[in-house]
């Protein structure tokens, strides 16, 4: 995609508009474009550019910004009437659009049919703009590898099949579709960037990006999470080594409870840490707070890895029993707390904010530092704050980018950091 002109075009409309009026942001893919324009010649398929253009113009809901992010694909942001039926007014407006497009189109006596497969997402003047616009583009891939001529919504992605997952996954590594991408952590305190989340990615030929809720319960399955594990970290830890004179940062593994559980990960992990001289505190094993095994081995695990210099992590904890225990039993040097859902662009209400609010204090009577993850808004960043939060990852610090960019990014979101919780951000 080039959507820096579209997004300084969306940001611009928001300026003018404000809050009033939430946005529908399409990304509109003209099926068969190439073999159109290998028929009637670039400059043809030019003026064909400008009428797809003007019938999407011509749609009821004009479009706040139109721009062209590819050959064959526009993106436009349509402005909702109303915020309390912004999902059946987004599915009108891409089906009035996908009319539209249908209509036969006539440029020097050729009469061509296109379809136009398309991907919708919401925007909000609180959120990340470039991850709506992602996952508007993500939306409208998915419509398009299923053979095109359709809508996907970003609210509601159709997953690939299990069946088809599980076939696909064991050759992924050897064929390079999956990869690293890292998303950083900032301090409050001290308004630095302190670590960063490792997450697996999976981009595969038919099925497109595919999210890890749907491959690693596949990988879990077939019994390739050691395997998987073994990768990331042959992946991770070389990159460690070589950027540690630019970001002596801690780095985040998400793993199972099952992984915590079971002999081979910790002994991976030692391997590892031992063959790569990682200095103490530099990996920290993440694992879900509602599912650590209810039974000692797991705390002697944890002790298992602090011996060795990693530290451990409960994610997504609350208030809940199944949290609690596990806090109690692991004694975890951090804990994350999910922020999505909570402030007023998101779904949650009143109750769960306090709940995460009593969670945060909760652990850090543990003496377990906190930090709050998705936050995306300003008035999310206030409210975790406010929690007594330690520090914040989320799309209104960055978005996860590739891990091997890690030397040439560091500096960027150090500063963006800086500009946001520092003095002059506050």
């Amino acid at each position: 995609m080039q959507p820096a002109a579209f997004i300084a075009a969306l940001d611009a409309h928001r300026a003018a508009v404000g809050t009033a009026h939430p946005l529908a942001v399409l990304v509109i893919r003209l099926d068969r474009f190439q073999n159109v324009c290998e028929t009637i010649g670039l400059e043809r398929a030019q003026r064909l550019r400008a009428c797809v253009e003007s019938r999407v113009a011509g749609v009821a809901s004009m479009p706040a910004a139109m721009h062209w992010l590819g050959p064959a694909d526009l993106g436009a942001a349509c402005v909702l009437s109303n915020a309390n039926d912004a999902a059946p007014d987004a599915a009108t407006i891409s089906g009035s659009i996908a009319a539209a497009l249908g209509r036969p189109f006539v440029i020097d006596g050729y009469e061509l049919f296109l379809s136009c497969s398309i991907g919708t997402a919401l925007d909000h003047p609180e959120s990340a703009t470039e991850r709506n616009l992602q996952l508007a583009f993500d939306a409208m891939l998915q419509v398009y590898r299923r053979g095109g001529d359709g809508i996907g919504n970003a609210a509601t992605p159709s997953a690939p099949r299990l069946a088809a997952l599980l076939a696909a996954l064991p050759e992924a590594m050897a064929r390079g579709e999956l990869s690293l991408q890292l998303q950083p952590r900032a301090m409050f305190g001290t308004a630095e960037v302190s670590g960063y989340t490792v997450r697996s990615r999976w981009q595969h030929a038919l099925f497109g990006r595919v999210a890890p809720q749907d491959f690693l319960p596949v990988a879990e399955a077939l019994g390739m999470m050691h395997e998987m594990g073994r990768w990331l970290l042959q992946t991770l830890l070389p990159l460690l080594s070589a950027t540690e004179a630019v970001a002596p940062v801690q780095f985040t593994l998400l793993a199972s409870s099952a992984q915590l559980h079971g002999n081979e990960t910790v002994d991976l992990l030692r391997r590892s840490v031992e063959a790569f001289n990682v200095p103490r505190g530099r990996l920290c094993i993440e694992v879900p707070a509602d599912m650590v095994p209810d039974d000692p081995m797991a705390a002697r695990k944890a002790a298992l890895l602090r011996e060795f210099g990693v530290h451990v992590a409960l994610g997504d904890f609350t208030n809940t029993p199944a949290a609690l225990r596990a806090l109690e039993r692991l004694r975890p040097e951090a804990v994350t707390l999910d922020a999505r859902h909570v402030g007023p662009t998101a779904h949650g209400n009143a109750e769960d904010a306090e709940s995460l609010r009593a969670a945060c204090a909760l652990a850090r009577q543990s003496g377990a530092v906190v930090w709050a993850k998705g936050v995306e808004t300003r008035r999310q960043l206030e409210l975790v704050r406010d929690w007594g939060c330690h520090g914040m990852q989320g799309y209104l610090l960055a978005q996860p980018f590739p891990a091997h960019w890690l030397a040439q990014t560091h500096g960027a979101i150090a500063a963006r950091a800086r500009q946001l919780l520092g003095p002059a951000g506050s």
